[in-house]
């Protein structure tokens, strides 16, 4: 056993974001998919066990596996004062007992691509597929899905409460599809696990404004579904990215934790493997396969990691790959890089005007990185008077501690 942990919330968390989506499924696996809620809540109630058990006794060797046992036995117990504990769970036993269910298993891999795939099922409307995996699969908190998703909690709340409403019905299948089906939920499966690394990559709702957790939730999830579609080049795009951008991690803070921008980062501390790793992927990517968003990310994220100084960034293509995204995307988000990119590939001026000129868009006025982007590129023009305000607005609007002492920073003279 480990000695007793000072940190046993963290602890708890990391080891239950870890295994959050493959208990829960396993769980749907065995019981079906109308008990989804009570699978998430056995799941939720062991990590509070877990943080009150680990803060007054030893660590367990294995915590994954203690997770997994104690989830077993919650769902046991409540099954048993259950009509479908009698009706379903003990005929089955003999099958399958839910005790000898592992984590590590065939079981846990083919029933978590079956969520993913039930969760992104056509039958639900597609901002109900996002936020439906977002919870179930990955264990994100309902303001954390609304902020991925820049929308209200409440409004979340009612497309989880729709969505699960379908499966309690009984009208979606727990299935991995086939066929022509397989590429219409392989693009809401890429997105739910795009907005899943974002999350982690860069956290709006939560004291560690990087969790990197939630990253390598994302690849695991995704190294799954390429091992099962092989020829999916969009999905080997989006690993690319993923991969580019975790080989800058340990750039991205400082000795105090505090955030680091991209042009004062550390270049030596990149993860060169981690960049040839993803470097393969997009030339997998890129064989026979239309560009898709993923690919242009990709490809924008490989000019970071090539460029040995942030000066000799070659910008012109990144803005020419934003250029291209945004005939795909024309969203706000989209806009805001395009217009960054542009500013400093050389066209300061024409990108701060356009970005003014968004400025009614209710989307931007309720981003941090909008009015922080504004007002960076007022300084850099020297007039620091016009960039104030627009620093402050960023200061209100953002709920993340790092984030408003990175805002402060830049505010400096």
């Amino acid at each position: 056993m480990k000695d007793a942990n000072p940190y046993p919330h963290q602890l708890a968390e990391h080891f239950f974001r870890h295994s959050y989506g493959r208990l829960v499924a396993i769980l749907v696996n065995y019981f079906g998919l109308s008990a989804v809620q009570l699978a998430e809540d056995i799941v939720q109630d062991t990590l509070m066990e877990a943080m009150e058990k680990w803060s007054i006794r030893t660590i367990p060797d294995d915590p994954e596996a203690w997770l997994m046992d104690v989830a077993k036995k919650k769902t046991i117990n409540v099954l048993k004062r259950k009509q479908l504990y009698r009706d379903k769970i003990v005929p089955s036993f003999q099958e399958t007992p839910l005790a000898d269910l592992q984590l590590n298993s065939p079981l846990e891999a083919d029933s978590t691509l079956k969520m993913i795939f039930t969760c992104c099922h056509p039958a639900l409307p597609k901002e109900s597929q996002i936020a439906l995996a977002l919870k179930t699969l990955c264990g994100l908190s309902v303001p954390e899905i609304a902020s991925a998703l820049l929308t209200q909690a409440a409004t979340i709340n009612k497309r989880l409460y729709r969505a699960k409403q379908k499966f309690r019905d009984q009208t979606i299948l727990y299935e991995i599809p086939r066929a022509e089906e397989l590429k219409e939920r392989l693009d809401a499966v890429f997105a739910t696990l795009y907005l899943l690394f974002n999350e982690g990559y860069y956290s709006s709702h939560h004291e560690k404004t990087i969790r990197i957790e939630l990253c390598y939730e994302a690849i695991r999830l995704l190294r799954q579904v390429i091992t099962r579609f092989e020829q999916a080049r969009k999905a080997k795009a989006l690993m690319a990215l993923m991969f580019l951008n975790i080989a800058r991690f340990e750039s991205r803070t400082d000795a105090e934790g505090a955030l680091v921008i991209l042009s004062k980062q550390d270049r030596g501390l990149w993860d060169h493997s981690l960049i040839a790793t993803g470097m393969e992927y997009l030339e997998q990517a890129i064989s026979g396969s239309t560009p898709s968003i993923y690919h242009l990310q990709a490809g924008i994220a490989a000019e970071h990691c090539l460029a040995t100084t942030f000066e000799s960034t070659n910008w012109e293509s990144i803005t020419q790959q934003y250029a291209i995204m945004e005939k795909l995307d024309d969203s706000p988000l989209v806009k805001l890089n395009h217009n960054l990119a542009k500013f400093y590939a050389g066209r300061r001026k024409e990108a701060l005007q356009t970005l003014l000129t968004l400025s009614n868009n209710p989307v931007l006025q309720r981003n941090v990185q909008y009015y922080a982007t504004v007002g960076v590129f007022f300084l850099e023009l020297h007039e620091r008077a016009k960039a104030v305000p627009y620093f402050e607005t960023a200061l209100k609007l953002s709920t993340s501690d790092k984030e408003k002492d990175l805002i402060r920073k830049k505010m400096l003279p």
